[in-house]
């Protein structure tokens, strides 16, 4: 009876060993492979067909911005996703195909000067492994083109009956004109153990570019931190704001553009709602973050959607978290958020005009 017992123990204990060895082999090989970026990183502009490294006329008074939340190609409308309350983790690879074109085509033909896309992936389950940087770069051939890290980990446990496993994705940065700088900077993140070990090393992708008066237009590329308390975004915007005055002090003109995670100032997160959401952080950007700079986004237009379910116009609930803040020396021509019905990504891109003053 005794070796009875223990077997049946044996047995019945054997699932929980494994699944034990399953989580301390994960954190152990994840504390190993941890992506570990320096403060500031030097990138690369590339452009594999033109030579001629184009420059900011004197003639150029007014340009054209362009902000997307990509969704690394797997979040359209068919999609849901785990993390928001959904059920799939990776999107089928036809549908993922289908969203990486409609990308493609909407980026192919815009008139942008200046794109700001964010969650573009380089490689990855989730993706299926398409390397959206080249693809979206031989979209646009003409222009110049960085790529900064901020979501490196080699195997991501979670859900544990179905792993997302392998991300490598960032910030993609095009433009008309030849950057005399590109470079990644560091953001405070999160630190709690274990999350930091299969979570993203969030970031800035700082570009400058030379205007004919010997000051920079710089552009900045960002996507602060979501599923927080507030807590994490309040040290990254702080750490920003620091950035921007330096920048602004020298004299240099100023766009940052990109996913904010957080409803801008004086509109109400659930203004768009068809049904109630309650699993969203309703909050706005600090109106006063900078004196006299300005926050420019469309009201009317949607950016965002919630993943639970494929969108539905009549149910999904949707706000606006994709825009821009602008220097003061900058006068804001036109801000339009683009409708595409939320095709490709759960987020809608936005366009930007401004002027030198």
């Amino acid at each position: 009876m005794k070796r009875m017992i223990k077997l049946i123990s044996i047995i019945a204990l054997t699932p929980v060993l494994l699944f034990a060895l399953y989580v301390i082999g994960n954190l152990i090989y994840a504390s190993i492979t941890k992506f570990k970026p320096e403060a500031v990183i030097d990138l690369p502009a590339s452009n594999k067909a033109a030579q001629n490294e184009k420059q900011i006329a004197a003639s150029d008074s007014s340009f054209n911005f362009l902000i997307w939340n990509i969704g690394y190609g797997g979040l359209g409308a068919e999609a849901n996703f785990f993390y928001d309350g959904g059920e799939m983790v990776v999107s089928p690879k036809e549908m993922v195909e289908k969203y990486n074109k409609g990308i493609v085509d909407f980026l192919s033909q815009s008139d942008a000067d200046f794109i700001m896309l964010q969650e573009a992936d380089t490689t990855g389950r989730r993706s299926w492994n398409i390397n959206q940087k080249e693809l979206i770069a031989a979209a646009r051939p003409s222009n110049f083109y960085s790529f900064a890290v901020n979501y490196d980990v080699k195997f991501v446990p979670v859900p544990y009956t179905n792993p997302m496993g392998r991300v490598l994705g960032g910030l993609l940065s095009l433009s008309s004109f030849a950057p005399t700088e590109s470079k990644r900077i560091q953001l405070p993140n999160k630190d709690k153990f274990p999350d930091q070990l299969f979570y993203l090393e969030r970031c800035l992708l700082l570009q400058r570019f030379k205007l004919p008066s010997g000051k920079d237009l710089v552009v900045v590329n960002t996507h602060f931190e979501a599923y927080d308390n507030g807590e994490v975004k309040a040290k990254q915007m702080a750490f920003t704001k620091t950035i921007l005055l330096e920048e602004y002090n020298k004299g240099n003109y100023v766009v940052m553009g990109g996913d904010w995670n957080i409803s801008p100032p004086g509109f109400a997160a659930h203004s768009f709602a068809k049904e109630p959401e309650k699993d969203y952080l309703d909050a706005n950007a600090d109106a006063n973050y900078i004196d006299g700079w300005q926050y420019a986004f469309d009201p009317t237009i949607a950016t965002n959607r919630k993943n639970k379910t494929a969108f539905d116009a009549a149910k999904t609930f949707t706000t606006i978290i994709d825009y821009y803040l602008v220097s003061p020396n900058l006068e804001v021509e036109e801000v339009k958020g683009i409708d595409l019905g939320f095709k490709s990504s759960d987020h809608q891109p936005v366009k930007l005009r401004v002027r030198l003053k």
